[in-house]
């Protein structure tokens, strides 16, 4: 597989897409929607996993920030 980005802002730019398009061997995949894509399955992910931990009961509680501190960075 060959990744190749086009910037669509000239005539022959946009001519090129159109015959990529036509061959029979190219996907075509636009970027805006896999960025898309990509950044919600990973915050759900990260979503699911911290409210999965939660249930278990794995939470963290602090007195205060110099508490926080003094557990997160072992000071």
């Amino acid at each position: 597989m060959i990744t190749i980005k086009i910037k669509e802002n000239s005539k022959q730019a946009k001519l090129f897409v159109e015959y990529a398009k036509s061959l029979s061997f190219v996907e075509i995949q636009d970027a805006n929607s896999l960025t898309t894509k990509r950044t919600k399955t990973k915050l759900k992910s990260a979503i699911a996993i911290s409210l999965e931990e939660e249930k278990k009961g794995k939470t963290n509680f602090y007195k205060n920030s110099s508490d926080l501190f003094d557990k997160v960075l072992n000071v």
